[in-house]
């Protein structure tokens, strides 16, 4: 028997999706007179309008160019006036020109250069809608299902109906240490309510009475044998203040699929905080659990990763550590792995992808935003092939943090990538009137700019 309450969000458009109606609208207007150009974008998608202002003009068909340097042209009728193109660059300007053809030859063109950001907003608001679920949060995880869903868990979240982009002073808004929820083809379903009472989180601490003092903040997870594994901090709070948060250690909670029901939650071998193993790749004969672990702090941070492997259905006991040539018992010799040294890793996911192994993280030292992927022949490296995949613009009231990949969507070439924002405030107040400040943003990032060297 579940030990939730289930709250059921159904979502007309299917996942992946982009949308004319979800884009941002920019308007540019021209040099030339004989044409008005305007456009919209969403994620990758770039949506091209234009109207002909001098009608008297003569021609056969407009000929639509983006980003000469990769050769993006369409051909349109004459009594159209719009086009689509994808795979358009993020954040920087790209050229875009409408030409006018008549008999072959080009008579005019008109151009502008096009800036979008590339954020998904169509799939953010499946997965984080204004209401019936949870509007805001930080925190996402996602682990690819057995049976083609996904499960996908959030730390901090709020439910409660968000309206004309804030809660007003009457939402039933209520915040959990964590969520779940699973998306199942347009079918999205909210899990909290440990125990079936609705006022707690997803996942509770067997050692918790009080969220507010113990709770569990979810990581990476993996499926092995019928189950799902998910890797959980358990917090508490150890100084004064919104950031007085501090590890304890690692728990792994475990689920019977396709239910999700609850059977246990253990501790992790390593006892320790300094390293916090909460992202897990199953390679078949192993699961890989790997640590993000802190050098240095403050404006110039510093941090290593290391790895842990453990047979996939038994991640709670006989680990083993990565020391460099070989595996041993002892998690004193454990080596940082080498290729990372370049980036001050936070957050990491790592995953198989075509034939690699793919290691994606962002930078951690604040109002960056610059996230990263390496590549490797084994789940241990080395990693090379560096990559700048994408560097959130968010506004300077802003943090950025927490980005990790979800593989299982792709897309045209193209896999999912989200990362977390908050206020630089130690108040949630400024969320309730700008629900934005508290979403998940989501990007694709093109596989052949991941893999290719």
């Amino acid at each position: 028997m579940k030990k939730y309450v289930l709250i059921f969000a159904i979502v007309s458009v299917l996942f992946p999706f982009s949308s004319c109606e979800d884009a941002d609208y920019l308007k540019k207007v021209n040099d030339k007179p004989f044409v008005e150009i305007v456009y919209k974008s969403n994620a990758d998608t770039l949506f091209l309008l234009w109207e002909l202002t001098d009608t008297k003009l003569s021609f056969d068909h407009y000929q639509i160019e983006v980003d000469k340097s990769k050769e993006i042209v369409q051909t349109v009728e004459k009594d159209k006036g719009e086009c689509i193109f994808t795979h358009v660059p993020y954040n920087r300007p790209v050229p875009a020109s409408v030409s006018l053809v008549e008999n072959g030859k080009t008579i005019k063109t008109s151009s502008i250069n096009v800036t979008i950001d590339g954020l998904d907003k169509s799939i953010a608001r499946i997965l984080i809608p204004d209401r019936d679920g949870v509007t805001s949060g930080d925190g996402m995880f996602s682990i690819a299902l057995p049976d083609g869903r996904s499960f996908f868990s959030m730390q901090d979240s709020f439910t409660g109906t968000v309206v004309n982009g804030k809660y007003p002073d009457d939402s039933d808004k209520h915040m959990y240490r964590n969520t779940y929820f699973v998306y199942d083809n347009g079918t999205v379903t909210r899990i909290y309510g440990h125990n079936n009472d609705p006022n707690t989180s997803a996942s509770i601490p067997s050692t918790s009475s009080d969220e507010s003092e113990q709770w569990y903040w979810p990581g990476h997870g993996y499926t092995e044998g019928g189950k799902l594994y998910s890797f959980q901090s358990l917090m508490y709070m150890a100084g004064e203040g919104a950031w007085g948060m501090a590890v304890d250690h690692v728990n792994v909670l475990t689920y019977n699929l396709p239910d999700l029901e609850f059977v246990d939650e253990r501790p992790i071998p390593y006892p320790g905080s300094d390293r916090v193993y909460e992202s897990a790749l199953n390679d078949g004969d192993y699961v890989y659990i790997y640590a993000q672990v802190g050098v240095q702090g403050g404006l110039d941070p510093k941090a290593d990763v290391m790895v842990a492997r453990a047979a996939p259905g038994n991640p709670y006991t006989d680990w083993q550590y990565y020391n460099g040539s070989g595996w041993s018992d002892n998690a004193s010799d454990a080596v940082r792995l080498e290729g990372l040294s370049s980036v001050p890793v936070a957050a990491l996911s790592v995953f198989k992808l075509r034939d690699k192994y793919v290691l994606l993280t962002e930078h951690q030292a604040l109002w960056v935003g610059d996230i990263y992927t390496f590549i490797a022949d084994t789940p241990y490296g080395p990693w090379r092939n560096k990559q700048l995949v994408y560097t959130a613009h968010e506004p300077s009231n802003l943090n950025t943090y927490n980005a990790t990949a979800h593989p299982q969507f792709e897309k045209d070439g193209m896999i999912l990538v989200s990362y977390n924002v908050n206020s630089n405030t130690d108040e949630f107040f400024p969320h309730f009137n700008d629900a934005s400040l508290y979403r998940p943003r989501f990007f694709w990032v093109e596989i052949d700019k991941i893999l290719n060297e």
